[in-house]
């Protein structure tokens, strides 16, 4: 039961992980395909431009998913410890809260490499640092189990490792309806 209970944990602190780590980079990766793409398309394009912004958007892409995942652990694994010695959702909150704004310089550096450090782009990244905070703050508890506010979380159907609920019979007679 814990065992599946904490697939659990790492499933959703990686879905939480995901976006907050990857919003803030995907636009800058679409932004260097689209650019390779246009140079490669475009009349006397410049090639070795299309080819660098293709590598760039690709260490984007690639970068940012593997923040999401590392980030994602970390917020899986956070609230799951403090849940053992913080009772109230306030301090799973907290506990989010802290490990995404520690987990989020990852995304900082995915941007630095993958944009050869734009001023432009590090300074949009670094003012996204406190909303994806923010957003790893509002589920941590859910992250940790100790609520379900947030439906995309949680998997449809039974929870992991329990079987379906068993259903008892209804016992009571038909009662028979008039009709009107």
């Amino acid at each position: 039961m814990e065992r599946a209970e904490r697939r659990g944990t790492v499933g959703r602190g990686v879905r939480v992980g995901l976006p907050v780590a990857c919003a803030p980079v995907l636009p800058w990766a679409a932004l260097a395909l689209g650019v390779a793409l246009v140079e490669f398309l475009r009349p006397g394009g410049d090639t070795r431009l299309a080819d660098r912004d293709l590598r760039y958007g690709g260490i984007l892409t690639g970068g940012s998913l593997l923040a999401g995942v590392l980030t994602g652990l970390i917020l899986a694994g956070g609230p799951a410890l403090a849940s053992r010695v913080v009772t109230r959702p306030w301090g799973l909150t907290l506990a989010g809260a802290l490990l995404g704004a520690l987990a989020f310089p990852a995304v900082f550096a995915v941007v630095a490499i993958g944009t050869d450090g734009g001023v432009a782009q590090l300074g949009t990244t670094f003012l996204a640092w406190p909303v994806m905070t923010a957003v790893a703050a509002a589920h941590g508890s859910d992250i940790a189990g100790r609520t379900c506010r947030r439906p995309w979380l949680w998997p449809p159907g039974p929870a992991q490792g329990q079987g379906p609920a068993t259903v008892a019979a209804d016992t009571a007679p038909e009662r028979a309806y008039r009709a009107s």
